[in-house]
Formats: structure tokens, sequence, C-alpha cells
């Protein structure tokens, strides 16, 4: 195993103020999250990614369906990772730096945090025509493996757009959750006010969007034709006047729905503005 971006991730959180950062995910959350404890809640039917442990299986012989058991915690979350990977993030941001690094290194950071609180975690990534699911789970390994599972994956041409996973959990996740979205504004145009109204009936959802290269002013390479633009369309100024113009248009279209269902977003353009993003992050859905 390649371990260059788990050390990194560790290093960038290590080196970064403790205060900041121990303590992102403690309470402030609408949401009432449930996690394995002591104190009984109530029983609910199975649904994919759940605990075999917590199945009560006296119940669901009575009532003909599988049951699990719900404990109530006060402090641990359920966190799920949503990674885009398609080969779209193999392109740049606009700052120059590669997209495949930063959503790598985004996503660790949040598994890395996820894990050093003791919640349990789990991806959901699209890969090939399909999509990937890890269970719900907490540890080193566990996080190693969703860093790793992600950064083989990320840059691959896929089937799935990031509103099909989110659609998927939508549909077939009834657990509370703080869902992370790690996407670009590409994948944020597939996230429509129907979708977003049903994920935040019962979940905190906050996005994590890498930003794109312009079309227009600089050599521009397109990764699904693998060619250059042509130089009449890199260095047209009026291309580029509306390039930024609908750019920030489509940005403003999602950051007003975020706003509607109380969901948060920032954008990360370079590899150092990663941490201090995520806490930004936290702080302003903590106090939505």
């Amino acid at each position: 195993m390649d371990y260059d971006y788990l050390s990194r991730i560790r290093a960038n959180l290590t080196l970064y103020s403790k205060k900041k950062t121990s303590n992102l995910l403690d309470g402030g959350f609408r949401s009432i999250f449930r996690g394995r404890s002591l104190d009984f809640d109530d029983l609910r039917e199975y649904t994919y990614g759940d605990n075999v442990r917590d199945i009560d299986w006296k119940s669901s012989s009575k009532t003909g369906k599988t049951l699990v058991r719900r404990y109530i915690a006060e402090r641990k979350h359920n966190i799920l990772l949503v990674g885009d990977a398609g080969l779209k993030m193999v392109a740049d941001t606009d700052a120059g730096e590669p997209k495949e690094k930063l959503a790598v290194l985004t996503l660790g950071s949040l598994a890395y945090l996820a894990n050093r609180h003791g919640d349990d975690f789990a991806l959901l990534m699209n890969r090939g025509q399909g999509m990937d699911f890890s269970f719900f789970k907490s540890g080193g390994v566990h996080f190693e493996r969703i860093v790793r599972r992600y950064e083989t994956s990320v840059g691959k041409p896929t089937g799935k757009n990031v509103g099909d996973l989110l659609d998927y959990v939508a549909d077939n996740f009834r657990r509370r959750m703080l869902i992370f979205v790690v996407t670009d504004m590409e994948g944020a145009s597939h996230i429509d006010e129907r979708l977003l109204k049903k994920l935040t009936v019962q979940s905190d959802v906050l996005f994590l969007t890498i930003s794109d290269a312009y079309l227009t002013g600089e050599q521009s390479y397109d990764v699904e034709r693998q060619d250059y633009e042509p130089d009449f369309l890199q260095q047209s100024k009026r291309l580029s006047r509306l390039e930024h113009k609908e750019r920030q248009a489509r940005k403003e279209e999602f950051l007003a729905i975020c706003k509607r269902y109380e969901a948060t977003h920032t954008e990360i353009r370079k590899e150092d503005e990663v941490v201090d993003r995520i806490v930004e992050l936290m702080d302003e859905h903590k106090g939505a």
C-alpha cells in the first residue's frame, strides 16, 4: 500500500492547531445521532450497512421482518463520506493543482477526523458502471482502507454521477447521519432541490467542492477528449467573460438551494486550504 496520502493527511492535521480540530465533531448538530451504547432506544427494520450484531432475532421472528436494535449515543455519529470519483477529477483546479490529489486529501482528512473522534464512518463512491459502499465501522485499519479505496478509484470513468449516489442514499438509508459530499461544481449541478430536501429530512449534509480550471486564459486540456482546446476558444475575451458569468450563476443557484435546506458548502482550490476549509465548514454548520 502507498502511504503517501495517509502520511500527508496525518501531518496536515497534526501540524494544525489541535484546539481547532480535536472537537470538530462534538455536539452542535441538528440531528440526534445514534450509535452503540448501553441505552436501548427502539427497533427498526434492517437496512443495508447495519451491523448484524444489532439484529434482534427474537423480535424479527415474531414480526417476519429483520429488525435491529437502536441505541442512543450522545457524542457518536454515523458519518457517510460520498466521494465523486469520475474521470473529470483528473483535471486541475483554477489554482493549477490536481483535483484528484485535493479530493483524496479532503476525503481522507474527514475520515481521519471521524476516526479520531471515535465515530462510525463509511464511504460511498461511483466506481465503474455502478457504486461502491463500505460498511459503517471505525478504527485505523478502516480509515486506511477507505483512503486507499478512494485513491485507486478517483479519476476513473464511471457510469454514475454524485446525484445518483445521493439518490441512492435518500432512498435506502434510514439512519441519521452526517453526510460529507466531496465533488466539484459539475457534480453539484446534479443535486436539485427535490433531492436535497429528501436528504435533509433526517441527516446533516455538507458539501466540499473542488474548484475547476477555466476553459479560457490558459492552455486547457479536455480530459474526456484527451486533447487541448483550440486556441481561438482559450484566447477569446468574450468567451472568458461569459464563462465566468455562467459559473458564478451556477454557484449562486446551488448555494441558494443549500441555504434553503440548511446544508453547508465550501470550495477548495489548493492543498494548503484543505484543513482550513474543513474547519470553517464545520463551524458554519454548527452555527446554521
